[in-house]
């Protein structure tokens, strides 16, 4: 038997190490092409889309939309395809007024790219659209709930919160926009919406009558936030709910302080006329004797 010697053993290894060496350099070498190959060919994406841009810019929609789908029909898998989508839905939404393309390209969006940045705000736009074009409400609440569960954004999880009891609110069902609400005042009391969330909570009790539980919710909204651009609102709701509680003289009070600072003042004169009024009613009525019964000097 012929034994392989110690030398040959070791060249054969390094004849492997150089084998693998040389693998290893081409799969890096190939590796580098294929960048190089697909950064090139993300070039005329990148053309397209700056040729769509300049035409949006200028005005020219209709020719930016074609220039995205253009983009989207030639260059199917760009990772630009989800900005052209996004695009289209934008320009047929705030432009265009096409608000079934919008969907279209929105729904696009979060289908096809759900990883992308841009999905997030496409969900927020198409609740958007469902909510204040369609009047579309189980839609709208639907997006905003999926918008909700998979936003990283604490603010925009705040604002979506809010959004929701606003759409409760726009179908007349107070009960539901009052838990939205609330949820988000324990979340969030701090919140920017929080204020806002509280106003509109006191008016869903105001229109359904309640107007103790509508005066006690206003004067919280004072308190809990002094420095809230709602605060001259919300003293004119509680001079209102004064009012229908028939506390004329408070109401009266409240009324007259909101004469230099209530941004509608011919509202707060009828107000005040009507509250005076009133008033003088109820004084005369207490000086007025009342008849005698018929039949009795």
């Amino acid at each position: 038997m012929i034994r392989m010697s110690r030398p040959r053993s070791g060249a054969m290894i390094n004849r492997r190490r150089n084998g693998r060496r040389s693998r290893v350099s081409l799969g890096i070498v190939l590796g580098a092409v294929l960048l190089f190959l697909a950064s090139g060919c993300e070039q005329i994406p990148k053309t397209m889309i700056a040729t769509a841009e300049a035409r949006w810019q200028r005005g020219d929609y209709l020719g930016a939309v074609q220039e995205y789908e253009r983009l989207i029909d030639d260059y199917p898998k760009s990772v630009l395809a989800d900005d052209a989508y996004y695009a289209i839905g934008t320009i047929n939404y705030l432009y265009l007024d096409n608000y079934p393309k919008a969907v279209e390209a929105f729904r696009k969006v979060v289908a096809d790219h759900p990883a992308s940045l841009l999905a997030l705000e496409a969900r927020r736009t198409l609740a958007e659209i469902y909510e204040k074009k369609y009047q579309d409400h189980r839609k709208a609440v639907a997006e905003y709930q999926q918008l909700l569960e998979r936003t990283p954004d604490r603010a925009v999880a705040e604002e979506v919160q809010y959004r929701i009891g606003e759409v409760y609110f726009d179908q007349g069902d107070f009960d539901q926009a009052r838990i939205e609400w609330d949820q988000l005042l324990k979340q969030a009391p701090q919140s920017r919406w929080a204020d806002n969330a509280l106003y509109r909570t006191g008016t869903t009790y105001f229109l359904q009558g309640q107007y103790r539980e509508a005066l006690t919710v206003y004067q919280d909204a004072l308190k809990r936030y002094p420095d809230s651009d709602v605060q001259v609102e919300l003293r004119f709701w509680v001079a209102n709910c004064l009012e229908e509680l028939d506390r004329l003289d408070e109401a009266l009070e409240q009324y007259r302080s909101l004469q230099a600072i209530y941004p509608n003042p011919s509202v707060i004169a009828v107000k005040i006329r009507n509250a005076e009024e009133r008033l003088r009613t109820a004084a005369l009525r207490q000086t007025v004797p009342l008849a005698s019964p018929a039949g009795r000097e």
